[in-house]
């Protein structure tokens, strides 16, 4: 029984879950959105849907509403039942969860256990350095769920009406996440991919299906006896075309039917973004973040990707990986949902934060097309069946198949161990209360006692200036303080961004003109900014605030962060 129970997608489960749980302790917090989508979803469950900018003072009462509300009401409950852990604790499981569906399909389509923990794991790593507890995870998963839809549908394990199941999905997607256009994007691909090839074979049969002609030359006759060389001509190039669309893979399009039923569930998904609870609203916010002129030359995410960087080399060897593999199939054409994850790769270059959605739309297609690559025959032939395994044998499928609750039982009993712990604040390391954290290397958690004191002590409302990268950390921990800015870029817009990185990338003096400028204007009395380790040079802010004496003071410095007080 217990070895029914521990699968290999038990193991995979476990040990990418426990992975995820420490190597995100404090890293799936990085990025301020995981702080203030947080506070977002306390205001939407106590007040209702804001309507305004409820947490700067320099754009107060201007529209703005929370696009990815679904997701901040969920990670705000999460935080109410068990704080950081339970944060960290669903991210993980949701990872896991996903890349372990995609280890099950690569292990069913024809891999060993070790190399499909490999491949998986390897995919799984490449797209890592974007994963933080935000609402941007719900587009990794669902485009991963998409793609298996894709290659189902394609492949005939399911019907059109497993494809009409995103319909309800991309609602939700929706009000999750604003990537569900790539989820669009991906389905229509692949139905125009499929539309193009009914087109081009019309029915043509599945192989094994059609039949064959029949040759009335006699035993000896050469296939050119009697013919002119024009016919002779004309019968090798037919014979070439008829080779050509021998290669070419079946459209699971088979009637005009199915063709109209598919564009209809394309039109249906890309409509999705119109069942919101913000109108057209929500579509003019996406368009003001995807049109951004501004946002790929200061924010990170939005950068082109940098060949040359760690994180473009890890992209880049998945997509030469990739083309390998996806090479080994020939000299057939490859199926249009295994060229799908090119389009993905590709936009990869302009855009990095498309990084994981090629990684894992790579990591589906690889589990499908494994077992009619060359690689795959070659370790049949040689292999002691430890890596690779004949999925076309109907024995070795009965023998190696199992039902998917068997794998799942032991991570679901692990995991609400893990939950209990968490909401009886028992204190256990990895799995209990208190394991995660936000890291003082990266986040001023050494100066909250600091900050939070100060904030007790003013006001509601009050001012401060502070970098953008420490608005998340202000709206969390001081919600009863009024912030400069925070990474929320459709609210500030292109011009408001732009002006601020320009300014701190002024030398100390001229920033420090514009710097007085703001707190002319907004009044604000305390100051905190990012600092850089010891080893490295100060920021011009810093410089700027640190080399005023008869206007600011230093009242509070940690690892990665300066607070400042206007002299009086």
């Amino acid at each position: 029984m217990l070895r029914r129970l521990f699968r290999p997608e038990t193991v995979f489960f476990l040990l990418t879950w426990l992975g995820l749980m420490v190597a995100f302790r404090d890293r799936g917090f990085y990025d301020p959105g995981a702080l203030w989508h947080v506070k977002v979803g306390e205001i939407i469950l106590d007040r209702g849907m804001p309507q305004t900018d409820p947490f700067s003072y320099t754009f107060e009462g201007e529209r703005w509403v929370p696009q990815q509300w679904g997701a901040e009401v969920l990670m705000a409950l999460a935080h109410r039942v068990g704080g950081f852990d339970a944060m960290l604790l669903g991210f993980a499981t949701g990872v896991a969860l996903l890349f372990t569906l995609i280890f099950r399909r690569a292990v069913q389509g024809g891999m060993g256990p070790i190399l499909a923990g490999v491949v998986v794991g390897g995919v799984l790593f490449v797209g890592a350095f974007h994963y933080f507890v935000r609402p941007h995870m719900f587009t990794i998963a669902f485009l991963g769920w998409t793609m298996m839809c894709v290659i189902d549908f394609e492949r005939e394990r399911c019907t059109a009406w497993r494809l009409a199941g995103l319909i309800p999905l991309y609602v939700l997607w929706v009000n999750l996440h604003g990537g569900v256009l790539g989820g669009t994007m991906t389905l229509g691909l692949a139905v125009a991919g499929w539309g193009l090839l009914f087109l081009a074979n019309g029915r043509r049969e599945p192989a094994g299906e059609k039949s064959t002609p029949t040759d009335t030359r006699t035993p000896h006759q050469p296939a050119h006896a009697g013919r002119s060389p024009i016919r002779s001509w004309r019968a090798a190039l037919l014979g070439t075309i008829v080779t050509a669309r021998e290669l070419m893979p079946c459209s699971p399009i088979r009637s005009w039917r199915t063709a109209f039923l598919l564009v209809g569930i394309v039109i249906a998904c890309g409509l999705t973004p119109l069942v919101n609870p913000h109108g057209l609203e929500m579509i003019r916010i996406w368009q003001r973040i995807v049109g951004s002129k501004v946002l790929p030359e200061v924010i990170n995410e939005h950068m082109p990707m940098d060949p040359s960087s760690a994180l473009g080399l890890a992209v880049i060897g998945l997509g030469a990986f990739y083309i390998v593999m996806l090479a080994g199939t020939l000299p057939k054409v490859p199926r249009v949902s295994w060229l799908v994850p090119l389009v993905w790769f590709a936009l990869s270059f302009k855009g990095i934060r498309q990084g994981p959605l090629f990684a894992v739309c790579a990591g589906v297609a690889l589990t499908d097309l494994w077992k009619h690559t060359i690689w795959h025959r070659l370790l049949i032939k040689h292999g002691d069946g430890s890596t690779a395994w004949d999925a076309e044998n109907p024995a070795e499928v009965a023998n190696r198949s199992s039902p998917m609750w068997a794998g799942f039982a032991i991570p679901a009993v692990l995991v609400a161990v893990a939950f209990t712990l968490q909401v009886k604040q028992i204190e256990v390391p990895v799995i209990g209360h208190g394991w995660a954290r936000l890291d003082p290397d990266f986040i001023p958690s050494d100066m909250t006692t600091d900050v939070t004191e100060y904030a007790a002590r003013v006001p509601l409302g009050t001012p401060i200036f502070n970098d953008a990268n420490l608005g998340g950390y202000l709206i969390y921990h001081t919600p009863n303080l009024k912030i400069f800015m925070d990474d929320r870029c459709e609210l500030y817009g292109d011009s408001w961004i732009k002006n601020y990185s320009d300014t701190l990338g002024k030398p100390p003096e001229e920033l420090g003109l514009v710097f007085e400028g703001w707190a002319a204007k907004y009044q604000f009395e305390r100051a905190i900014v990012m600092t850089n380790p010891p080893a490295q040079d100060k920021p011009p802010i810093e410089l700027y605030l640190l080399g005023a004496p008869g206007k600011w003071r230093e009242v509070s410095r940690g690892k990665r962060a300066v607070m400042f007080e206007r002299v009086k």
